[in-house]
């Protein structure tokens, strides 16, 4: 049976404070199923990290394999398209989001850019820090990944379909033809 969340990092985290909303990140589908102390287990793999308002955190093409979880602060999301200059944004994350998962997934470069709007405060696993865990966390950490990897499989595909409908089959294929060159299997 599942204690109450803690409402703050272990002592034993570095940035161990009533003050950053931790008990938001644990509420996020990644971690939702991890008991206390498993819970207390991927603690003690996350590294605190800091970025001051406009700093790059990771550029997109960069290699990685870091998952972020956002404890303050305000990231954005940026990808550059092949045919059209400058970054576009993609999303904007706030306290309990996570980003990077992919990349400590696959071990592929970063598919985005991801930028601090403000100043922001982090915790990062890397994928060694993942292989640590013990089994069950991880097993439990891939599962809910699976869930949410499908759901944003299920997103896209509904994106596919109405932008079918709306920009016709001819300019979504070659938009397809040039994701495939720059994107290879």
């Amino acid at each position: 049976m599942k204690q109450s969340w803690p409402q703050a990092l272990p002592a034993a985290c570095p940035m161990s404070s009533s003050r950053y909303p931790f008990e938001r990140v644990r509420e996020h589908l990644l971690f939702q199923s991890l008991e206390d102390a498993e819970w207390k287990a991927l603690t003690a793999a996350l590294l605190p990290s800091r970025f001051s308002p406009g700093q790059v955190i990771f550029q997109e093409g960069d290699p990685s394999s870091d998952l972020y979880v956002v404890l303050s602060g305000i990231v954005e999301l940026r990808r550059q398209y092949m045919r059209h200059p400058g970054d576009y944004w993609l999303a904007t994350l706030h306290a309990g989001r996570v980003f990077g998962e992919l990349s400590l997934l696959t071990g592929r470069r970063r598919s985005f850019t991801a930028v601090s709007l403000t100043e922001v405060q982090t915790l990062r696993l890397s994928r060694e820090g993942l292989l640590l865990l013990p089994l069950e966390v991880q097993l439990k950490l891939y599962r809910a990944w699976t869930q949410i990897i499908g759901e944003r499989l299920f997103w896209l595909d509904s994106m596919f379909a109405d932008l079918l409908e709306q920009r016709g089959a001819e300019n979504v294929a070659s938009a397809m033809a040039l994701l495939q060159q720059r994107y290879p299997a």
